[in-house]
């Protein structure tokens, strides 16, 4: 067993937080005399003082800072063991909140759940289709459990999953002026009308940034969500566009001009969960399903 109590670890914590037996009492719904039996408790257990009394405050001793230390971060995972269990309470049903790209919706996404679901069918899997700006922030809000996005923004609160590489192509009618090209740069793009996805796409996001670079001004003739109507509009020759290889099916490379960089342009391909629920299980075995997927087929 450990030589310490949880409940005298949150006393603990909360009178280093307050420097205040009596605020951490207030905080903590506790009388001062049973916030001090605690503290008295833990320091028998550790065998050493944590606080000493200064100037009308409380501070942490040498070794109050390196108990704390530890203390703080066991408090954290406790607290992320109570929403996993409360989810599971709150949820009989456990319940998959997921997010990813039209590309990735229509032609991954399928596979996966289908595969998950087959092996955990009590679960009910939701799925919601944006850009990956739009699905990141709703993941940070709590909206989503997990999001599948291109080039995710770094942040502390995410734990990410690098999933894989996806080749932007130039894609055209067949009898486009560069349809015939075994490769292309940036610059070419400056001479056409360009169909590009919405504000908040990765691909766009890429495609502008690298223009931008080259102090090239581009018409971007129409901005959509669909990748599908994109590639109509490519068909019917009102401009041409830039879309992950994987976009564009064996059989569709007969209507279209399909044609790499001559500098290759990549997304990188993450899934995102919050830090804070990472450990939850249904998440966990999401996670192994997805791992599993093979995404070079």
């Amino acid at each position: 067993m450990f030589s310490y109590s949880l409940n005298s670890l949150i006393v603990f914590c909360e009178v280093a937080r307050q420097k205040s037996f009596s605020r951490a009492a207030e905080t903590l719904f506790m009388t001062q005399p049973g916030v001090s039996n605690h503290i008295a408790q833990l320091e028998e257990q550790v065998g050493c003082i944590l606080l000493k009394r200064a100037k009308g405050a409380v501070e942490l001793t040498k070794e109050g800072r390196a108990i704390y230390k530890y203390a703080d971060r066991i408090l954290q995972k406790a607290t992320e063991l109570e929403e996993v269990i409360k989810s599971s309470k709150d949820n009989p049903f456990p319940r998959l909140r997921i997010g990813t790209t039209p590309v990735y919706s229509s032609l991954i996404m399928p596979h996966i759940i289908n595969s998950f679901q087959s092996a955990y069918p009590q679960v009910v899997v939701q799925l919601d289709v944006g850009s990956s700006r739009e699905l990141e922030k709703k993941l940070s809000q709590r909206d989503k459990d997990i999001v599948i996005v291109a080039n995710p923004g770094i942040t502390s609160k995410f734990q990410a999953l690098s999933l894989a590489k996806e080749e932007l192509v130039v894609i055209t009618p067949k009898d486009h002026g560069l349809s015939g090209k075994d490769a292309v740069t940036i610059d070419d793009l400056a001479n056409y009308p360009l169909i590009l996805r919405e504000d908040g796409s990765a691909t766009r996001k890429l495609v502008l940034s690298s223009l931008k670079a080259k102090n090239i001004n581009v018409s971007v003739l129409i901005e959509v969500q669909s990748t599908d109507f994109i590639k109509e509009w490519v068909l019917q020759g009102r401009g041409v566009s830039v879309v992950i290889r994987r976009a564009i099916s064996a059989r569709e490379k007969n209507s279209f001009g399909v044609i790499p960089f001559k500098d290759p342009l990549f997304l990188e391909i993450a899934m995102l969960c919050h830090k804070s629920m990472c450990h939850d299980p249904w998440i966990q075995r999401f996670t192994r399903q997805v791992k599993n997927f093979n995404f070079a087929q």
